[in-house]
């Protein structure tokens, strides 16, 4: 989108990433319904969105009417995208993550909505031999170890058919972790702030080596906003936390933001993420994006709003 104002349906969007996101877009004066099963947790979004609407994504009939309302854009953020919870709940997985998305899909052709972009992961990239990853590294669904990177590279594949098939117009985003204040109180970020301010200690899967590039709420919101431009419409583009994070240097900071706690070291998880240095050239080329919140402040915003709850 090239200016002006945008008719916008956020489904996922009383969700972490879902609320800021619609916080972002309202605040560029876009208008901006939110299609979740729950209310917002943020009452930020709820005092301030123009609509909600309690639609099922897994239910086509439900998200077809929720969806029947002449938008210019429809976010799918709706997706289970804890790890954990995706292997202990397989067919929620494949209901949430994927028939969710089709559903959505097909409600789009049928209604003439101009574009989906929808929320992958980089994730997918755990399926790459190499460690150095773009768009366009080759992803082999065959390499998959883990069910929730087994549905979003299937996501990714039912996009491109849909767009293939029925002219559907997408782009595909591709998070790195998220983090930031009322982030999923599994994550590990919020695990370890939980577990020092009871006095628990951190519990490191592995041995601590394994990373990632966090990326704060507030840069997923941005990219998410700056994803509506035309240079992004059918294109895969990475949104990638700025540095290399590893699980030590996770608790390490914990452990220097609260004070004393014990770190400790377990086996690790099977089929757990071990990072890849993802490129975030295109979206910096595409949509002049690139992430500007520091591991450092985030965590530090983010264990302040700890604190004070």
């Amino acid at each position: 989108m090239n200016g002006g104002m945008a008719k916008v349906a956020i489904i996922g969007g009383s969700g972490f990433i879902g609320s800021h996101t619609a916080i972002e877009l309202m605040s560029h004066d876009h208008d901006v319904t939110i299609i979740d099963i729950q209310s917002p947790g943020s009452f930020q979004v709820f005092d301030k969105v123009d609509d909600i609407i309690y639609a099922d994504a897994t239910d086509y009939p439900s998200i077809l009417k929720a969806l029947d309302n002449n938008f210019d854009y429809v976010y799918m953020l709706a997706a289970i995208s804890d790890a954990c919870e995706n292997i202990k709940q397989p067919l929620m997985a494949v209901n949430s993550n994927i028939v969710s998305l089709v559903n959505v899909l097909h409600a789009i052709s049928s209604l003439n909505i101009p574009r989906i972009i929808f929320s992958s992961t980089v994730w997918v990239y755990s399926v790459c031999d190499l460690v150095d990853v773009n768009e366009e590294s080759n992803l082999s669904i065959t390499n998959s170890d883990h069910i929730y990177t087994t549905c979003k590279l299937t996501c990714e594949a039912l996009i491109r058919h849909y767009h293939q098939i029925y002219n559907i117009q997408y782009t595909i985003l591709r998070y790195g972790i998220a983090y930031g204040p009322g982030c999923h109180p599994d994550t590990i970020l919020s695990r370890f702030m939980t577990n020092a301010i009871n006095g628990e200690p951190l519990v490191i899967t592995g041995d601590g080596s394994i990373y990632r590039n966090f990326l704060n709420v507030m840069d997923h919101a941005r990219g998410n906003r700056l994803a509506m431009t035309q240079a992004a419409c059918n294109q895969i583009i990475n949104l990638e936390g700025p540095e290399k994070v590893t699980l030590t240097r996770v608790a390490e900071r914990v452990k220097e933001l609260h004070g004393d706690v014990d770190i400790i070291y377990t086996d690790q998880r099977s089929g757990d993420y071990v990072g890849r240095n993802v490129s975030n050239q295109k979206a910096e080329e595409l949509l002049n994006w690139m992430p500007i919140i520091t591991f450092d402040n985030g965590t530090l915003n983010m264990y302040n709003n700890f604190i004070s709850k």
